[in-house]
């Protein structure tokens, strides 16, 4: 098959959150079955050509395009990676964007309205200039034009609208796939209006009223007239046709009103990406093995974490984290403490006032536990941990930033990840944290409830300060009181990941066979 892949974000190349892992895997694992993959994606100034091979610019004619009643100009240049056919989307617009999605500090200091952390104010003009870009280059090279076009998340879902209104003709035999990794308040890129919606993508007014939720146009309600919808989990896809679902701002009930359906295929992990007894890929530094018991590697990377990253003496060096860091260092005043972990994005979806309030208590009553914090974000979230750093230096530290070889420092050195989402589609910071002998503990919503409660995890709810208190009190006791039962579950949740959620599995199992079922069955 001729697919092409459509996404705003790729490993290694430019990155922001699970999208990544996710279209990356995807484009490689079908390029290893033969299939002919293209990946389109926008050239930022934050992009990374480290990975790139075979790098040409401007190697088709530009295109004109009309967003919102002005006239932009965007080119293509093309590159390989790992067998994959890259093509860049170019323009001014992108070209500035120090991130994929939202400001960076620098941004912040060049310009104080522009907020780290927060959306870009242009977010509608980047959308919708990439994906009528992709689709001109289509229209371009007619010999390209593919069987499967797939793409990922709501930024670039307006590309099925746009084939329908704009480009029936030479896309006639493509199919669509679109895939929702987050049907949150706030990631769905909608339109204010019809009126805006109209300016910027010029579709028809009719399509765009069906598409409207109080009269907000929904780039998933597009997508759902002419595309096949899949989201990253079959919980996550029960949880957006559930009419009562409130986290999605009206869009479940949308979904469930309209009859709409939508095919929850769970996204794996490139094991190979991550294996923790290769530490030229894992990036840690030493090597262990959680499948066979064999971890002694992972306490000396925690001894390496503790002495290099972790003393109050010898703070982090300048550099290790991308916006700074802030830590107190830790503690060496009892023999063993228990190290609990969380890695991830500062937003409300995650969870993090659920967490704090259960680290405040645990931490005033317990002196054998450690907390490490590792992420950036919503300002007030980032302030509520530094708080708690501080309250309990030596025995909480917070850095803030990501940096990859570090995060997953975080995560390895770690014997709990604490997963507190109010709402996850999938999650792979729980595949993470088995793959490196780290238990994950986690509100039991969406794609968390992979986890095999007490034996490849822990589920807890409801998401309460009490609830998550008492369920890290059971196992740290575990963990201090049963060494064998907690080794079990360490090799039985890392064994369990390796098996069963292998890219290759996920491709051959379900995508390969949904684009053939599309390719016969006309939607």
């Amino acid at each position: 098959m001729k697919i092409w892949q459509i996404s705003r974000e790729y490993a290694g190349i430019a990155e922001a959150g699970g999208v990544k892992n996710v279209t990356t895997s995807l484009c490689e694992e079908l390029t290893k079955e033969g299939h002919d993959v293209t990946l389109f994606i926008p050239l930022y100034k934050c992009t990374c050509f480290d990975s790139l091979k075979e790098y040409e610019k401007s190697f088709v004619p530009k295109a004109k395009i009309t967003v919102n009643g002005v006239s932009y100009e965007v080119g293509f240049d093309k590159a390989m990676c790992n067998g994959v056919k890259i093509i860049f989307v170019t323009n001014a617009a992108f070209a500035e964007k120090s991130g994929v999605y939202t400001y960076t500090i620098e941004d912040e200091k060049k310009d104080a309205s522009h907020q780290h952390g927060t959306g870009f104010k242009d977010a509608l003009l980047l959308n919708t200039l990439f994906q009528k870009g992709v689709l001109s280059y289509g229209k371009e090279r007619i010999d390209e034009i593919p069987d499967i076009i797939h793409c990922q998340d709501a930024t670039t879902a307006l590309v099925p609208a746009f084939v329908k209104a704009f480009y029936k003709e030479e896309f006639k035999k493509t199919r669509c796939v679109v895939t929702i990794h987050n049907a949150g308040a706030g990631y769905h890129h909608s339109f204010e209006n019809k009126e805006q919606a109209k300016a910027y993508t010029e579709l028809p007014t009719e399509t765009l009223e069906r598409a409207s939720i109080n009269g907000v146009v929904e780039p998933f309600l597009l997508a759902s007239e002419t595309a096949t919808l899949t989201t990253v989990s079959p919980s996550y896809a029960k949880e957006l046709l559930n009419p009562h679902n409130e986290a999605t701002a009206g869009l479940s009930k949308a979904f469930a009103e309209r009859g709409i359906t939508i095919k929850g295929i769970t996204n794996g992990i490139d094991f190979e990406r991550y294996n923790p007894e290769k530490t030229e890929v894992s990036l840690l530094p030493y090597p262990f093995s959680p499948e066979t018991g064999r971890l002694f590697g992972k306490y000396n990377c925690r001894k390496y974490f503790l002495t290099k990253y972790a003393d109050s003496d010898h703070p982090v060096p300048d550099g290790i984290i991308r916006y700074g860091y802030i830590s107190l260092g830790l503690a060496s005043d009892v023999s063993e403490p228990v190290y609990v972990g969380f890695h991830g994005r500062f937003v409300m979806q995650k969870g993090l006032d659920v967490l704090v309030g259960a680290a405040d208590r645990i931490l005033s009553s317990d002196s054998a536990v450690r907390f490490i914090f590792i992420g950036h974000g919503q300002e007030e979230i980032e302030k509520s941990i530094i708080a708690l750093s501080q309250k309990y230096a030596g025995k909480c530290v917070y850095y803030k930033g990501y940096d990859r070889g570090f995060s997953r420092l975080c995560t390895a050195v770690s014997d709990f990840m604490v997963l507190p989402s109010n709402f996850e589609p999938c999650g792979l910071e729980d595949f993470i944290a088995q793959i490196y002998g780290s238990v994950p503990v986690a509100h039991a919503t969406g794609g968390l409830k992979k986890i095999i409660d007490g034996q490849t995890g822990f589920l807890y709810s409801p998401n309460t300060v009490d609830k998550l208190v008492e369920t890290l009190q059971n196992v740290i006791h575990i963990k201090q009181n049963n060494s064998e039962a907690f080794r079990n579950i360490i090799t039985t949740a890392a064994s369990y990941v390796h098996k069963n959620y292998s890219w290759a599995s996920v491709c051959k199992e379900f995508y390969m066979p949904l684009y053939r079922k599309l390719l016969r069955n006309k939607k």
